[in-house]
Formats: C-alpha cells, sequence, structure tokens
C-alpha cells in the first residue's frame, strides 16, 4: 500500500497532580498491510466476547439450577460480560492476562508492523510545561508531531485518539499533524471503535508500568500490578528482553528492537544547554504548527 494506516494515542495527563500522573506519553503504530491482520485480531476479539458470553451462560444455569441467589462475584462476572469490550493496559488482570497475551502472540506474528512509543517522565526537573507557554494542548501536539516526525519513514493516513480541542486554543491536531510530510491525511476517533488504537493503549502501556516497576510505584504483593508486570514481561520476553531489563532507564532515553516486528521507546528530554533552552523559549511556539524545530529542546 502507497499510504498504509497509522494510529496514535497517548497516555497520562500533564496537568494532573505528579504523585497521581508523574509519566505521559504518545505511542504511534503503523499498520502497513491491515488486511490479514484485521482479520485476525478480530477474529480473536470475537473469540473472547464468546467465551464470556458461554461463562456468563453457565453462571445462569448454575443459578437456575441450585435455585439461589447470586454472589457478589457471580453479579460482577455477568455485568462485567455484558459490558462492550475494550482492550486497555489499565484493565489488565489475573483474570483476562491470557486474552491480552493471545492478542499479542497475534500482534507479534505480523513482522511488518511498527510501534513507536513516546515517555515524558515529568519528575524530571528538566521537564517543565513552560516550554508550550503553559498550555497542554500544545504538549501534545508538539510531542505527537516529534514522534510521527522522527519515527515515519512513509506515507501514512493517521487516526488519532479522540481529544476534544479547548476552545482557546487555535490548532486542530489534524491541521498539526497533517503538517508532517508522511502524513496525508487525518481522522480522530475514539478507542473503542479500533483494534489498533487498542494496540497502542497496551503497548505505550507496557512501556510506562516498566518505568514505573522498575522506579518501584508498585507494591510487590500487588496481584493486579502483578498481571500487568506478567504481561510486561511477555512483551519483553518477545523482542529477545530479559524480564528485569527495563526498556528505559535514567541513563538509557533510546531503545530499538527490529525483531519480530520494529519497536522503539523514546524518553523525552530537555536539553540542559541554557543556550538551547532559550532558543525553545524565546524562538517560535514549539506547537506553532512547524516540524522543523524539533531538535531545538530534544535530545534522543
Amino acid at each position: 500500500m502507497e499510504v498504509c494506516p497509522a494510529f496514535v494515542d497517548e497516555t497520562g495527563v500533564l496537568t494532573a497532580m505528579l504523585k497521581e500522573q508523574p509519566l505521559y506519553g504518545v505511542g504511534l503504530l503503523v499498520v502497513p498491510d491491515p488486511r490479514l491482520v484485521t482479520d485476525s485480531f478480530y477474529r480473536a476479539h470475537f473469540n473472547f466476547v464468546a467465551d464470556r458470553t458461554t461463562r456468563r451462560n453457565a453462571i445462569r444455569q448454575a443459578i437456575l439450577a441450585e435455585d439461589r441467589k447470586l454472589t457478589i462475584p457471580e453479579l460482577d462476572r455477568l455485568m462485567w460480560a455484558t459490558r462492550h469490550h475494550e482492550y486497555k493496559f489499565s484493565e489488565v488482570t489475573q483474570s483476562n492476562l491470557q486474552q491480552y497475551i493471545d492478542l499479542m502472540n497475534i500482534y507479534f506474528s505480523f513482522p511488518q508492523m511498527e510501534f513507536h512509543g513516546l515517555l515524558v517522565d515529568r519528575l524530571d526537573p528538566e521537564f517543565s510545561l513552560d516550554y508550550w507557554r503553559r498550555e497542554p494542548w500544545s504538549a501534545y501536539l508538539w510531542l505527537g508531531q516529534q514522534l510521527l516526525k522522527r519515527r515515519l519513514s512513509r506515507k501514512v493516513f493517521a487516526v488519532v485518539d479522540l481529544q476534544g480541542k479547548p476552545k482557546s486554543a487555535d490548532q486542530y491536531v489534524e491541521d498539526a499533524l497533517c503538517a508532517l510530510p508522511n502524513v496525508v491525511g487525518c481522522l480522530r476517533a475514539t478507542s473503542d471503535m479500533s483494534i489498533y488504537l487498542q494496540i497502542v493503549d497496551i503497548l505505550l502501556g507496557c512501556i510506562q508500568f516498566d518505568w514505573k516497576d522498575h522506579h518501584k510505584y508498585y507494591g510487590a504483593t500487588s496481584r493486579r500490578a502483578d498481571a500487568k508486570r506478567e504481561l510486561t514481561a511477555f512483551i519483553k520476553a518477545k523482542m529477545n528482553m530479559k524480564r528485569h531489563e527495563p526498556i528505559l532507564t535514567d541513563t538509557v532515553n533510546f531503545r530499538k528492537r527490529t525483531n519480530p516486528s520494529t519497536f522503539t521507546a523514546w524518553r523525552w528530554r530537555a536539553y540542559r544547554s541554557k543556550r538551547r533552552k532559550s532558543t525553545a523559549m524565546s524562538g517560535a511556539h514549539p506547537a506553532g504548527g512547524t516540524a522543523s524545530s524539533d531538535h531545538s529542546v530534544l535530545s534522543v
């Protein structure tokens, strides 16, 4: 395909309390040939839904046969099974871990897929929204631009997780991304509409979780964290990384894997050079649509 779809999602909140949201990230998934990939993903999704339906019906039959009231876990399972399902890294638990592993097995079976993640450590002393005049929307647009500009090697049509533009902002995400040479079009969509946006959420969530886990954000006995740890370890193993080997560290700001498919993780860092920082602060607004100013405040 001359032009292929690419999917962009973000995680974290730039204006939240640092204790609650210490990280922010943007992820990019490039799908060169979505035909067979799409069929495989949705076949797995429908099998998952069918399995939930079977388990739900088994609970109903047991309640009727035993003439008893529902237990709390059974009620929760019935309600959980009837909701529209969306894969999200934050929703990984011991009970659904295998479904996420199955999904990732499908993903890594297609070597042409590309994933690129950008991580911002808001606790980094060099990080400041002052680079974007204290405007989170401008930061979001600019960081997204830099990720796509640096990682895209072909023409794409970008599908971006829906984010509402603040009324005070004067630029749309479509305009910001279409200003890049390799983006020929852009559409915003909710993540529940696309399995690909959900894949971005999972892989970006893996990078974020791995960083936080290696910085001791999670308790060793947390079952919910343990399920995410298992999924993260599975994804790292697919990329020939050891279980306890961090994807990014305080000194390793960029990592690239090409087997079984292309995977990059990049920790955004501001230059410590006062001259470059001054250039970024006094020059053109970083998110103002010019995609050529990324080197003024970035290092890899």
